[in-house]
């Protein structure tokens, strides 16, 4: 008896309490009053619009001119990255050209040799 009685208190007393400590109080009105809690005239509201407008006005081109400048560096980026790639494949296709003629050299000359040196006289019967 005494532990369902203690149960209900308990939970009587954390209903009570827990919204009433949560809950902040809402301000139908907050839209009509500054930051300092007093409500504003027509003029104030007008100028503060205004000024908000000019504020927002003014963040739009800076985003717009940040915006520019990025896609300028990514433009810049990529047409340094497309020329070091052109670079580098003109200098691949060179070496693919000096390695062949140099292949090519070796072949023709292979045999230019006067003095016997590297001839093979053993199993083949090459003189």
């Amino acid at each position: 008896m005494k532990t369902s009685l203690l149960s209900i208190v308990a939970a009587f007393v954390l209903l009570t309490s827990a919204p009433a400590a949560s809950a902040a109080d809402f301000d139908h009105s907050n839209d009509r009053r500054t930051e300092d809690g007093r409500r504003m005239s027509p003029a104030e509201r007008a100028r503060y619009e205004a000024a908000q407008r000019d504020k927002d006005r003014k963040i739009a081109l800076e985003r717009a001119r940040y915006e520019e400048a990025q896609r300028k560096n990514q433009r810049e980026n990529e047409r340094k990255l497309a020329l070091e790639r052109a670079r580098l494949e003109a200098q691949r296709r060179e070496d693919q050209k000096k390695a062949a003629e140099r292949a090519r050299w070796e072949a023709q000359h292979r045999n230019d040799r006067k003095d016997d040196r590297g001839r093979d006289y053993g199993y083949n019967g090459r003189r």
